[in-house]
């Protein structure tokens, strides 16, 4: 039963990876072309202020346009990554806290999907907006394979316990 979680997690991820896949192409036709360099990039030591010390350097402040949580969209497939690694050595080590904890994280990916869902269905109500669309088919389909990789794993991590 662990093994079959394992390949149904696997096949979530790489539902997963195709749905991001497809987002970033569409976020990449709506927002148009990119502009070309207008010549080649000169490299050179930045000159020295009077007192022989560098010039002070800005600091820009970096904002997220709306409809993009980059903490959500690097913390989701991140966990995934990190549960996946748990539940494949509790599949081929069979220590049981490791199919807990996997498990665990895989509720808090999960959730930092669903938090990711959303944003994203927010910022698709604000006029004007460049969002990514996501293929529903695709996205049904991740989410259902997702619900179904959490009840195979609660199954198996009680069937680990009982042992």
């Amino acid at each position: 039963m662990a093994i079959a979680a394992l390949v149904l997690w696997l096949l979530t991820g790489a539902a997963g990876i195709a749905l991001l896949r497809a987002g970033n192409a569409a976020r990449r036709r709506l927002s148009g072309p990119v502009p070309a360099a207008s010549g080649p990039a000169r490299i050179a030591a930045i000159p020295l202020t009077a007192e022989g010390k560098p010039p002070p350097v800005p600091h820009p402040k970096v904002t997220a346009p709306p409809g993009e949580h980059p903490l959500l969209e690097f913390t989701h497939p991140a966990l995934a990554l990190i549960g996946t690694a748990c539940w494949f050595l509790f599949t081929f080590i069979h220590y049981q806290p490791l199919a807990w904890i996997s498990l665990g994280v895989l509720l808090v990916t999960i959730g930092a999907g669903l938090g990711w869902l959303t944003v994203g269905t927010l910022a698709a109500r604000r006029p004007g907006a460049v969002r990514r669309t996501f293929p529903s088919r695709l996205a049904v389909l991740h989410g259902l394979a997702a619900a179904v990789t959490v009840a195979l794993a609660v199954v198996a991590a009680l069937a680990a316990s009982r042992r």
